[in-house]
């Protein structure tokens, strides 16, 4: 049981939190604004901005909006882009990068790592800790100015001890990734699966933003899908939520990795179109042979919008995925569907998806990632970052404040003995 002073603590952190995310999502709002919308006293709310204000987080506009009548004009706030940065990593078979954002969202840079190994955890780790703070220098950022980071993998976590629990891809053994690029790179680590991360990127900064019921299916090589209902990602009793692949397609066809040869991901993925224009490889060894794999999926879809064979193919993998995702998307009743990945980059392949929900009466709004830009991995991990670790009540302000005058003093003193 919480005591009165820890209970007080927490609901500090929450009003913190609730007027990071106010400041973030209404640029140029003002502390009377901030206070009527979260239900604090001016005195209070005054308090908070200017801790904010010492940290650096926020920063006022300068536009002045004036009240009607008499009174003292508003000065509105912002978030204060220099104010701190967040990383952002993706680990999967044939997308390792990273990206690093400031704390308002914004893309500061994104590169692509090839790791040595990356069947070896510790060395790929250790590749992508180092590419992050190479990074972060050559962007002429301090160390301390990084807040935090945030992996998407391809992956699921043991939700009790957060241990990497199931990598078929990857086929790391169980270990704690989160710890392991905490000791690497001093900052708080959150890991997520790949498909979780872009769907809570999406309703927090991207667009899906304010949206609190979606369905996103990430379609390439294989599938999976995230959801988020009422706010919440829906995870299931082990964390492995989402694994639709392997759901019965009801019809046999060629054999999948799991043994079975009725799943869906053998007629409406990457493997499936693979296998029907006869260059999938039977049996695949490793990271190395999933990565050919993927690489020849690429050129089928460079070449699919002048090759009538590729069409007929990526439109019955399109449509058969429609097909099979409309029981769940009745029961779940999503605000909008989101098809990403390389076959949701495919127009092709996107169309067929969206004529199939439509002709099974699905009336949902359906974005593709050839509608519009969909995060990709990396800046989806630095985004869940910023929702996990930055905009939340376990953000530690009294801790940014403390380095911040701690930093000064250093500079103070050094200055003294030049």
């Amino acid at each position: 049981m919480l005591s009165k002073s820890q209970n007080v603590d927490s609901m500090r952190n929450f009003n913190r939190a609730s007027v990071m995310k106010l400041v973030l999502e209404n640029p140029g709002i003002d502390r009377s604004r901030l206070a009527d919308e979260t239900g604090l006293t001016n005195a209070a709310m005054t308090r908070i901005v200017q801790e904010f204000l010492n940290a650096g987080l926020v920063k006022e506009t300068g536009n002045l909006k004036v009240q009607q009548g008499r009174g003292r004009r508003r000065t509105g706030l912002e978030i204060n882009n220099k104010g701190g940065y967040v990383l952002g990593f993706s680990i999967l078979a044939f997308n390792t990068s990273v990206a690093l954002t400031d704390i308002s969202g914004t893309v500061i840079s994104s590169i692509s790592v090839q790791p040595t190994d990356l069947s070896n955890a510790k060395r790929t780790l250790d590749e992508i800790s180092a590419a992050a703070l190479q990074m972060i220098s050559d962007c002429e950022i301090r160390r301390d100015q990084v807040l935090a980071a945030g992996v998407a993998i391809a992956g699921y976590l043991n939700i009790e001890d957060g241990l990497l629990l199931h990598s078929p891809q990857l086929r790391w053994p169980p270990f704690d990734v989160r710890k392991s690029l905490e000791i690497r790179l001093d900052m708080p680590i959150t890991v997520e699966n790949v498909n979780r991360c872009v769907a809570v990127a999406e309703t927090r900064i991207g667009c899906c933003a304010g949206m609190t019921d979606i369905f996103l299916v990430r379609a390439a090589l294989g599938l999976g899908v995230a959801t988020i209902s009422n706010g919440k990602i829906l995870r299931g009793h082990n964390n492995t939520a989402g694994q639709i692949g392997h759901f019965p397609s009801g019809q046999d066809g060629a054999m999948c990795s799991c043994g079975k040869s009725d799943c869906i991901t053998m007629v409406a993925s990457g493997w499936a179109i693979l296998e029907q224009l006869g260059v999938r490889t039977a049996t695949v060894d490793g990271i190395l042979g999933v990565q050919d794999q993927d690489e020849k999926l690429r050129i089928i879809l460079e070449k699919s919008s002048t090759d009538e064979k590729i069409m007929k193919v990526l439109q019955h993998a399109g449509r058969a995925l429609g097909s099979h995702c409309v029981a769940m998307l009745r029961a779940i009743d999503p605000q909008c569907i989101l098809l990403t990945g390389p076959l949701g980059r495919s127009s092709i392949f996107g169309k067929a998806f969206c004529k199939q929900l439509v002709e099974s009466g699905v009336t949902t709004k359906v974005i593709t990632a050839n509608d519009q830009p969909i995060f990709p991995p990396a800046i989806a991990a630095s985004a869940l970052s910023l929702v996990e670790n930055i905009y939340s009540p376990t953000f530690d302000v009294q801790k940014l404040l403390t380095q911040k005058l701690m930093s000064k003093s250093t500079q103070k003193n050094s200055e003294e003995f030049v």
